[in-house]
């Protein structure tokens, strides 16, 4: 019989932990456990008040919800039991420090720990049987793990999942069945995957985060219940598993996990394809708060990020302000706004200013006359211009080559590791490249139709259809897509007190009579307004412009 303690208690806790279904070969359930512990409890007179159970939980950590209330309730200053009891020693911990320091307090509360399995007797024989146990208990739970780690890796060399989380889009499955381990891998889920490519193609176009977020949710798609948020849409936009790839990254033998590039790539399903991820990738890097303000990147208002201060000595962008609640915005200087400034820009009520730059874009840039005005180079086949062209596809074509080549060079330092997937130089450069390399295969496909003799060939009709199309395309509903429209052509609209302004380059005209326009409009010209390069001008007018007196403005 075991004693009674000074206080005349004889009650005890009883505490049931198990990580797995089997440890060292031995079945210990749970319910194994609470037999023995119940049967020991009554063969020496004790009385289990509570129980407390953590199931699934490593006993490395002292990270186990019932395991802490189990000790703040027994160290409680009411001493509410003489005793705690559990099958092993190595239920309470597998870490010598926690162990002891667990011991130790439960102890120094006039607590004693019993096991059913273990009696190490009293005195010296009893610490050192204790420590003993501590230690083989600790040393067993460190070769499980470097086992399991073992394990998990060559798992994943075999293209296998190791569990956990499954990204939005997959489901996994036993592929193979091994004796008693299940061999996972993931399967596609038809209609979670197609709300990614949704959203993929949605970015691609040029859709800012919040519009993305809010169209879903108002469409009442969740996020496997979940409403989509900036964050979670965030993660699916840069989850690179939706190109067939994904990176296990399991610790090494000395606990370590390694870098994504260092890890073990498997392959799964593919979603999306890789360069439409690396377009969107790259978009999102032009849209970096550092590079592009978030209200320009992500806005749907018509002229954000185009329209600027034309005074003398400012050239401040206009941002977008309220009046009289919320009734009606207009366009005003920054630096009236946001630096107390004195500049004398007029504000412009917003819808006036929209409708001005789309009827002077429609009315004259568009025009017949005006367009195949600005586009003559592109009509002119003479044996002159033809040279022109054929040089300037040549350089075209090595600034091409160039620039894919510095893109694999940039990627091939990340796979040996020489510089990591998220150094914002890397990604910078990377995003840089990318642009540049969208804008000049532009190029090289409009000299290409531009050359072409046969039913390729550009001709005044092929301009005019071009025109009436960008028209319509202009007046369309849709307010994200006509912005996105009018960034491809419009680069600048200078508002001063007595002109507006407009102006974009002829390159992008050229572009869009030679390939048609998009059908989602997207890419470099949107959103980096310096993306035409001027080494490629070759005799052709780099920039139309058009205006309109000021004073036919009504101001607010």
């Amino acid at each position: 019989m075991v004693a009674r303690k000074a206080s005349g208690s004889n009650l005890a806790y009883c505490y049931l932990r198990l990580s797995v279904d089997k440890e060292d070969g031995k079945a210990q359930s749970i319910e194994a456990q609470r037999t023995a512990i119940h049967a020991y409890a009554r063969t020496r007179g004790l009385t289990i008040v509570e129980e407390f159970v953590d199931s699934g939980i490593s006993g490395q950590t002292d990270r186990r919800p019932a395991f802490r209330r189990m000790v703040a309730q027994a160290t409680a200053d009411d001493r509410p039991v003489g005793f705690v009891i559990m099958y092993m020693f190595n239920r309470m911990a597998r870490n010598m420090r926690l162990f002891f320091n667990t011991i130790g307090e439960l102890e120094d509360a006039d607590v004693e720990v019993l096991s059913v399995t273990e009696d190490f007797g009293e005195g010296r024989g009893k610490r050192m049987g204790r420590a003993i146990t501590a230690m083989i208990a600790e040393q067993q739970a460190l070769d499980s793990s470097l086992l399991t780690r073992k394990s998990r890796r060559e798992n994943a060399r075999q293209g296998f999942f190791n569990g956990g989380p499954v990204a939005f889009g997959y489901q996994s499955y036993v592929a193979r069945q091994d004796g008693e381990k299940a061999r996972m891998k993931l399967a596609v889920v038809d209609a979670e995957a197609a709300v990614v490519t949704r959203i993929f193609d949605w970015a691609d176009s040029g859709r800012g985060g919040r519009w993305i977020v809010r169209t879903l949710n108002d469409s009442g798609i969740t996020l496997r219940g979940a409403k989509f948020s900036n964050s979670n849409l965030s993660a699916i936009l840069a989850r690179e598993m939706y190109t067939g790839v994904y990176h296990d990254r399991t610790a090494d033998d000395d606990g370590v996990k390694p870098e994504t590039e260092d890890a073990i790539a498997v392959p799964c399903p593919s979603i999306i394809g890789r360069e439409q991820f690396e377009r969107v990738a790259a978009l999102r890097a032009s849209r970096n708060p550092r590079k592009t303000a978030p209200h320009v990147a992500a806005g749907t208002t018509l002229l954000v990020g185009m329209a600027v201060c034309g005074m003398p000595g400012c050239s401040s962008g206009l941002t977008i302000r309220t009046g009289k609640g919320g009734q009606y915005a207009y366009y005003t200087c920054n630096v009236r706004v946001n630096r107390g400034g004195a500049c004398a820009c007029p504000s412009v009520r917003r819808e006036k200013l929209d409708g001005i730059v789309l009827d002077l874009v429609e009315q004259q840039l568009l025009a017949p006359a005006r367009l195949r005005e600005l586009l003559a180079g592109v009509l002119d086949l003479s044996d002159r211009q033809r040279s022109l062209r054929e040089r300037e596809l040549g350089h075209a074509r090595t600034e091409q080559t160039r620039l894919r080549t510095a893109i694999s060079r940039l990627l091939i330092l990340v796979e040996e590791g020489t510089i990591g997937p998220r150094d914002p130089h890397f990604a910078e450069r990377l995003a840089t490249n990318r642009a540049a390399l969208t804008a000049i295969s532009q190029r090289v496909d409009t000299l290409e139709t531009q050359l072409e003799r046969g039913r390729r060939r550009i001709t005044p009709e092929t301009i005019d259809r071009f025109g009436a199309l960008l028209s319509e395309k202009l007046r369309d509903g849709d307010a994200a897509l006509r912005a996105a429209y009018l960034r491809m052509f419009v680069s600048y609209v200078s508002v001063s007190d007595t002109h507006i302004v407009v102006s974009g380059p002829t390159y992008a005209l050229e572009a869009g009579a030679a390939k048609g326009l998009p059908k989602k409009p997207g890419g470099v010209p949107s959103f980096d307004r310096k993306w035409c390069p001027s080494d490629y001008k070759n005799g052709h007018s780099n920039c139309w412009e058009i205006c309109v007196a000021q004073k036919s403005i009504n101001q607010t």
